[in-house]
C-alpha cells in the first residue's frame, strides 16, 4: 500500500510539531519553508524541502507543481498565519485535499470579517476603516467612548491600542499605522468584559468546540497576552452562549476541515467576536487543549483530511495555565532560578531567554515576551496557582533604562 505524502507549508513557530505528528501518523512528509524559521532538524526529516517565501505565489506555486508532478501530496496543510493561503492555494491547483480558502480570506482581514458579521447581523459592534487620523478622529467622537485601534491584518497583538480620549489620538494612530505599513486602519468600539478564546475543529463542514481558554492581557493601551488558563471559568449560559457563537460563526464563514482560534470577549449584552484565525492558538494554547481536552488539532486535522481514523482524545490533566515573562524597558543583570522553577509542583516546561545584559524595549507584541511557564493542575485555579509560584521561583535582577528605547514598529 503507498505511503501517503502530505505537504506542510510552514510550521508552528519554525519549531516542526507538525512534523513530529505527521511521522507518528506514518505519514511522509515535505515541507516549505520561510527562511528565518528554517532548520537542520527540519530538512533532514523531510522527504523535500525548500526555504523561499512562500507567500510569494510565484515562487511558491511552480516549486510546489514540480514537488507534485514528480512524487504526489495527498493533502495540502499549514498551520501557521501567513502559510493558511498559500496551503489553500496550493491545494485548488492540484485538486487535492486541503481548501480552506474561503474560510482563510474572510479571517485574515479583519475588515472582511467585520463586514461579514455584519451583512448577517452577528455579533454587532461599531466600527469603521479610517484611511486618516481625521476619519478616527470622527468614530471617536460618534462612539463617545474608548476606541480600539488596529491593523487590517495581523497578528501578535502588534499596532492594537486603546484610545480613550481626542488628546491620545495622535499618538496611537501613528503607534498603529507604523505597523500596518499603510494608512488604512480599523477601529472598533472598545468592548468590556472578560476575554476569551475558543479553540474549535471542523470536519467536512460540522463543527465543534474543543476548548474555551481565559486570557490575561496587558493594561491600556496595548493588548500584549500575559497568560492563558483552561478550562475557562464560566456559568453554563454563559458557555452555552459563546458556543452558540462560535458554532454560528464557523458557518458563516465558510469552515471547512481543521482547526480555529476564536478571540470573543463576554459583554454585558453577551459575546462578541473580536477577531478569529483558522489555524490552532498560539502561546501553547493548542498545547494546553491537547492536554486538558484531548483533542490534538494537528493530528485531527491530517486524520480528517486523509480520510483516516480519528485519534483517540486522552486528556493529561483537568487544568493548565501559562505565564509569559514579561519584562520591559530595563537592562537584566543577573538571572537565576530556572532549574528551581522547572522542577516545581505542576511544571510542564520552563522556556526563559532571558540573559545578562539584554536590553529590553518596551512590550509591544507577543514577540517581545521573553518565555513562559506551562503548567498542569487539578482545577484551573489550582493550574494557576502552580504557574505563578514557579515563575516567581525565576528571580531576575534588572535596572531600569536611563534612556528608553523609542516605540517601534512590528517586523
Amino acid at each position: 500500500m503507498r505511503q501517503r505524502h502530505i505537504l506542510l507549508v510552514g510550521g508552528i513557530g519554525g519549531q516542526g510539531h507538525e512534523l513530529a505528528k505527521a511521522t507518528a501518523l506514518g505519514l511522509r512528509h515535505s515541507m516549505i519553508q520561510v527562511p528565518e524559521w528554517a532548520s537542520a532538524e527540519q530538512a533532514a526529516n523531510t522527504a523535500r524541502y525548500a526555504v523561499l517565501d512562500y507567500r510569494d505565489p510565484d515562487e511558491f506555486l511552480p516549486l510546489v507543481r514540480d514537488w507534485h508532478a514528480a512524487d504526489p501530496f495527498d493533502a495540502v496543510l499549514s498551520f501557521t498565519e501567513y502559510g493558511l493561503e498559500p496551503a489553500s492555494r496550493a491545494a485548488l491547483e492540484l485538486d487535492i485535499p486541503g481548501d480552506n480558502l474561503a474560510a482563510v480570506l474572510a479571517t485574515r482581514d479583519k475588515t472582511r470579517t467585520r463586514a461579514l458579521l455584519d451583512r448577517h447581523g452577528l455579533s454587532p459592534v461599531r466600527h469603521r476603516v479610517c484611511r486618516s487620523e481625521q476619519d478616527a478622529a470622527a468614530f471617536l467622537a460618534d462612539v463617545e467612548g474608548p476606541i480600539v485601534l488596529k491593523p487590517p491584518a495581523g497578528g501578535l497583538s502588534e499596532g492594537v491600542y486603546v484610545v480613550e480620549s481626542a488628546q491620545q489620538l495622535t499618538e496611537r494612530w501613528a503607534w498603529t499605522t507604523s505597523v500596518s505599513g499603510r494608512r488604512s486602519v480599523l477601529a472598533e468600539e472598545y468592548l468590556t468584559g472578560p476575554e476569551y478564546s475558543v479553540e474549535s475543529m471542523s470536519r467536512h463542514g460540522t463543527h465543534e468546540v474543543v476548548m474555551i481558554t481565559e486570557k490575561l492581557t496587558t493594561d491600556f493601551p496595548g493588548f500584549v497576552e500575559l497568560g492563558h488558563q483552561s478550562p475557562a471559568c464560566l456559568d453554563p449560559g454563559e458557555r452555552g452562549a459563546v458556543e452558540d457563537l462560535t458554532l454560528s460563526f464557523l458557518d458563516l464563514i465558510g469552515q471547512r476541515t481543521g482547526p480555529v482560534h476564536s478571540e470573543v470577549r463576554l459583554t454585558p449584552h453577551g459575546p462578541r467576536i473580536i477577531e478569529a484565525q483558522t489555524r490552532v492558538g498560539g502561546d501553547q494554547i493548542w498545547e494546553m487543549c491537547q492536554m486538558v481536552s484531548g483533542s490534538d488539532q494537528i493530528t485531527e486535522t491530517m486524520c480528517a483530511l486523509l480520510d483516516l481514523p480519528d485519534p483517540p482524545r486522552v486528556p493529561q490533566a483537568r487544568a493548565a495555565a501559562i505565564r509569559f515573562f514579561s519584562c520591559e524597558e530595563v537592562r537584566v543583570r543577573h538571572v537565576e532560578g530556572v532549574p528551581d522553577a522547572e522542577r516545581a509542583p505542576g511544571v510542564v516546561r520552563v522556556e526563559c531567554t532571558l540573559r545578562p545584559g539584554q536590553e529590553l524595549g518596551p512590550l509591544l507584541s507577543s514577540a517581545d515576551r521573553q518565555g513562559y511557564v506551562l503548567c498542569a493542575g487539578d482545577s484551573t485555579k489550582d493550574a494557576v496557582a502552580k504557574a505563578e509560584a514557579a515563575r516567581e521561583l525565576v528571580r531576575v535582577d534588572c535596572v531600569p533604562l536611563t534612556t528608553a528605547p523609542a516605540r517601534r514598529s512590528g517586523t
